[in-house]
């Protein structure tokens, strides 16, 4: 072991303790302020005939509870195709997608009613 190792803490610099006290700590607010994005889940995309103001990085809500963020808003082919990531849960192969309200300033979020018998395939809009 290095004789750097063995010193006793009493006995090392306090400033350059305290920064790596100060850098642990700044790293882990930063692990916890992104930790939705280290989550993962599915993505799958949904179709809209308008866009209404939902944009990247709006949530995704399945009654009320947040599962995921909106992570596209693009025009395809004549219709507004959405690519959202949800979290583990049970989306099924009727389910439907709605833009919908979240404050009185106009912020949107998706809505997300998980329905049908199968699991939906992640590929298919």
């Amino acid at each position: 072991m290095p004789a750097w190792l063995r010193r006793p803490l009493r006995e090392r610099n306090p400033v350059a303790v305290g920064l790596a006290g100060l850098l642990l700590l700044a790293l882990i607010g930063v692990g916890a302020y992104n930790v939705d994005a280290l989550g993962g889940g599915t993505t799958y995309t949904a179709e809209f005939t308008e866009a209404a103001g939902l944009t990247e990085g709006d949530e995704v809500r399945v009654a009320g509870v947040k599962v995921g963020e909106v992570t596209s808003v693009a025009l395809h082919r004549g219709v507004v195709r959405v690519r959202f990531r949800a979290g583990d849960l049970w989306i099924g192969d009727a389910s439907t997608a709605a833009i919908a309200i979240k404050t009185l300033l106009g912020e949107k979020y998706l809505a997300v009613d998980p329905l049908g018998a199968r699991t939906q395939d992640p590929g298919t809009p």
